[in-house]
């Protein structure tokens, strides 16, 4: 089986996680050590004194080393590829020959013979809702009922292959603080909300503040994702059932 293609994200994120535990290690080295230096030196030990001030010296390049890692890691060539269901650009390190996962959409984008497969726009027949659905995809979950749609490969026929179901129920997005970075939380709520930046900057000061509702789970989870990685705390609440807690997933 084919390895999954390696998104620019996951490198950056991997390098940025191993560079940042290595300057906090070379800092943590760098700070004991000055501390010892100039005990040494009040107490008149300047022999000693002075290993720990070549110490300090490799602390401080052990910082230089992580600090060059995260530059080179922003280096990183970027392909980037865009979604054939959202229109979002994901970017990887290589042109990706097999099956990814957007990160706009998070839906699966599948290949066929290297390329990606065509996609095709099918009516759920019991909503009326339209959606855009890769041909090699057996089933697709309507975005609107939460029904499963079995779909023909020979033609463009959709038959419902299931009720919608507790475990596909739709949600609410809530926010519920706007966190250390409230200008960037702003500013993606301008384009969850439609609004323009003043009018969400105001709408977040009455938290907790529904930021979408009635939506599918996959698509809650990745908006309260992408505010959580602003750091700000939302949660989601199953939208048919208002007397449930919500949940933080």
């Amino acid at each position: 089986m084919a390895n999954s293609p390696i998104s620019r994200s996951d490198v950056l994120e991997k390098e940025y996680d191993a560079a940042t535990t290595t300057m906090i290690r070379g800092l943590v080295i760098l700070l004991a050590s000055l501390i010892l230096f100039w005990l040494l030196r009040v107490f008149n030990l300047i022999p000693l004194s002075n290993l720990f001030l070549l110490t300090s010296i490799a602390g401080a390049v052990v910082m230089i080393v992580a600090g060059r890692r995260m530059y080179v890691a922003r280096s990183t060539t970027a392909i980037p590829v865009e979604c054939p269901y959202c229109g979002g650009a994901t970017e990887f390190v290589a042109a990706p020959s097999v099956d990814w996962t957007c990160e706009h959409c998070s839906r699966r984008v599948y290949y066929e013979n290297g390329k990606i497969a065509p996609v095709r726009t099918v009516t759920c027949p019991s909503c009326g809702a339209e959606h855009k659905v890769s041909v090699k995809a057996p089933t697709y979950t309507c975005d609107r009922c939460n029904r499963t749609l079995r779909l023909s490969d020979g033609d463009q026929s959709v038959k419902i292959a299931s009720e919608p179901s507790d475990l596909l129920r739709n949600y609410d997005v809530i926010l519920t603080q706007a966190g250390r970075t409230p200008d960037e939380v702003a500013m993606a709520l301008q384009d969850i909300l439609v609004c323009n930046l003043r009018d969400a900057r105001a709408r977040m000061e009455d938290v907790p503040l529904t930021v979408v509702r009635n939506v599918p789970e996959i698509k809650a989870n990745s908006i309260r994702m992408k505010l959580r990685e602003l750091g700000a705390t939302a949660v989601i609440r199953p939208t048919a059932d208002e007397t449930e807690s919500p949940r933080a997933i």
